[in-house]
């Protein structure tokens, strides 16, 4: 089956005080821009408690409205297989 890509985009869950959400933020904006991809970030603390992540910053990546993966953390390595698995040609230059 052929995956389409329609809007891709990848959310960012982050919260107000935390610091690796704001060193990774420029990384994960940069990857957005290099392949393409819209870019949103959402407050923790503006989702209901019970439905907030545990682990920041955390990354959900849609297709349309569809979920086709999350992670949670900073490591470069683990995004870039997320990434590789569903952007043809997917690029990432530090």
């Amino acid at each position: 089956m052929i995956k389409f890509l329609l809007n891709m985009k990848i959310i960012m869950v982050k919260k107000k005080d935390c610091m690796p959400c704001k060193m990774f933020e420029p990384t994960i904006k940069n990857v957005a821009k290099q392949n393409d991809l819209e870019y949103k970030s959402v407050q923790a603390e503006d989702i209901p408690e019970r439905m907030r992540p545990e682990i920041f910053p955390y990354f959900y990546l849609l297709n349309g409205e569809d979920l086709l993966e999350n992670w949670a953390g900073t490591n470069t390595r683990k995004m870039s297989n997320v990434l590789k698995r569903h952007i043809p040609n997917f690029s990432f230059n530090e």
